[in-house]
């Protein structure tokens, strides 16, 4: 017996069988153990829901021996027919093809004939939208009077192309976009059904690809079978069907997030190598942003992020890298680029200009924050702090004046502005990949402040960076330390420091990890020791000059004490 694809191997057959459709299947089959059949069906969705499906189970419940009935049997020469596609009482009509007035003709002079063996005569017309105005108008008289023994139904993907006066003679059924994990659960239930061994992941990412339709699943699930003789993994999914690894977009991110623009190029030139397709990428990365948009806002993201829960914990990990505002600009470069790819300039060009002005882009000002700051600052003067009738608030200094419109997000500069007045601006936010990286050098600039809170924090984690609140952990070997910092004139230097460094109101707060031990923690390389000017520190030290002199001894160096 030659092979049978799984699109149609595991067709429903009977209402109950149909994915995320239970309320169409329900009135459906309540219609049909009460005898309220209509002459004309029009079932509208998305492609692969289950249109064309529902439309065969329902000529098999009407023309069904045992029938009218809401589960047909199956079993009788009339239901037997319609599964083979040999039925004479059922006709499958694509309306792609028979668009014309003529065949709509011909279907009006065939509707009088009687069943031949069951007791409707049922037109089933797929994409019944692109019939020609004329077709339409030939069917509508047949539609509005039709023969007792005759029943039309309708499948279209674009119900708004289908005159008004055809879909008032039709009872309407809106067939839903299957979500993922439904598809996810679906595609898991037929591969144990045929022995595929499939990993989560690689079912969330077919679910995805399908894009809500059941059949494009089963399609996918059926290439990737035969891919490889292997348990199927994500890996092999990407691979197969020649998608962006998500891995590939997280890294992407983390590199725009911590602005290092050479990283986020290396990862445009793997891309490029691997042969992805640009706009592909930038389809997808915008797909990614979204995640992190709905992350940030919704009440419930789950509901709203088709996500496995590994996915979701990467996600999580990336939410707090970007304001609303920043990602909203993102995504706004992100739509051009794919504008601009459209233009037939050279696509990684326009990409790799796209990600140096993604890895450069400054964050977003609260204009509230930025009169936080200037609080401290005896040369700001605040005019108004409140918005006025224009809605708008105002500050004034030596050299600059900012202004900030209603929407309280966005500054503006009036005057001669003196670069060295735009530290006011240092109230932006700072994420936990810039700090991750530039750790060693802040330690390095705290070293020339106190020597000894660098060596102290030197052993953190760095675990986390929200609303510009540095969570440094210390395992549980190192408790004693986070004690030591944590003392107010220590605490005041740390985060003067970090203020300094990183030009932001950044606080710190420490943390002891008591299931961690100090091989778990990330190792940060503390900086390289000072050469000492043995000259100037005698010079400059009174005390050690004349101990030197009394000992007739040198200076070879810092020694450390056990």
């Amino acid at each position: 017996m030659s092979y049978q694809v799984l699109a149609r191997k595991y067709r429903p057959q009977q209402f109950e069988d149909l994915i995320a459709q239970e309320h169409i299947s329900r009135t459906l089959k309540n219609a049909l153990n009460l005898g309220r059949l209509s002459s004309g069906y029009l079932f509208t969705g998305p492609r692969g829901t289950g249109k064309t499906t529902t439309a065969r189970i329902l000529a098999k419940a009407m023309n069904c021996a045992e029938g009218p009935a809401s589960t047909p049997c199956d079993k009788c020469p009339s239901c037997l027919e319609i599964i083979s596609g040999s039925s004479l009482d059922v006709m499958e009509i694509d309306a792609a093809s028979n668009t014309g007035v003529d065949d709509i003709r011909t279907l009006r002079e065939n509707v009088r004939y009687l069943p031949s063996s069951g007791k409707k005569r049922i037109y089933i017309i797929d994409e019944v939208h692109r019939l020609s105005g004329s077709a339409f108008d030939a069917l509508l008289k047949t539609l509005e009077e039709p023969p007792p023994h005759v029943v039309f139904i309708f499948a279209t993907t674009e119900p708004f192309k289908v005159p008004e006066t055809i879909r008032s003679r039709t009872q309407r059924y809106d067939f839903r976009r299957v979500s993922v994990q439904e598809l996810a659960a679906h595609v898991r239930k037929i591969a144990s059904a045929e022995n595929i061994k499939i990993d989560d992941e690689a079912l969330f990412i077919i679910a995805r690809k399908a894009d809500g339709a059941v059949r494009d699943s089963l399609s996918l699930l059926d290439q990737l079978a035969a891919f490889s003789d292997e348990p199927i993994t994500a890996k092999h999914v990407v691979a197969a069907l020649g998608l962006v690894d998500r891995q590939l977009f997280f890294r992407y991110i983390d590199a725009l997030a911590a602005r290092n623009g050479s990283e986020a190029l290396d990862i445009i030139g793997e891309l490029i190598n691997s042969g992805v397709e640009i706009p592909e990428f930038c389809t997808g990365l915008t797909e990614h942003l979204r995640n992190l948009l709905i992350l940030q806002n919704a009440r419930e993201p789950k509901k709203l992020l088709e996500l496995s829960e590994s996915e979701f914990e990467d996600f999580h990990k990336q939410a707090d890298y970007f304001k609303t505002g920043d990602i909203l600009r993102m995504i706004k470069i992100l739509t051009d680029t794919v504008i601009d790819l459209k233009s037939g300039l050279d696509p990684r060009l326009i990409l790799e200009t796209s990600t140096l002005k993604l890895a450069s882009l400054e964050s977003v000002v609260n204009f509230e924050d930025v009169l936080a700051y200037l609080s401290d600052r005896p040369d700001m003067q605040i005019l108004d702090s409140s918005p006025n009738l224009f809605g708008a608030a105002a500050i004034k200094s030596p050299g600059l004046a900012l202004k900030a419109r209603d929407d309280k997000s966005e500054l503006t500069a009036a005057g001669s502005i003196d670069m060295g007045d735009v530290d006011i601006l240092s109230a932006r936010q700072v994420n936990l990949p810039i700090v991750q990286t530039n750790w060693s050098k802040f330690l390095e600039h705290l070293k020339t402040q106190s020597p000894m809170l660098s060596s102290m924090l030197s052993t953190v984690e760095i675990r986390e960076v929200k609303d510009n609140v540095i969570t440094a952990v210390y395992n549980s070997a190192a408790a004693t330390s986070k004690q030591v910092v944590e003392k107010s004139n220590y605490l005041a230097t740390i985060s003067s420091a970090l203020r300094d460094f990183f030009k932001s109101n950044l606080k710190i707060k420490f943390e002891v990890d008591l299931n961690k031990k100090a091989s778990s923690f990330p190792k940060t390389v503390p900086p390289p020791p000072e050469k000492i000017d043995a000259e100037k520190l005698l010079a400059e030290d009174e005390k050690l000059r004349s101990i030197v002199e009394k000992i007739d001894g040198e200076i070879i160096g810092k020694r450390k004490i056990e």
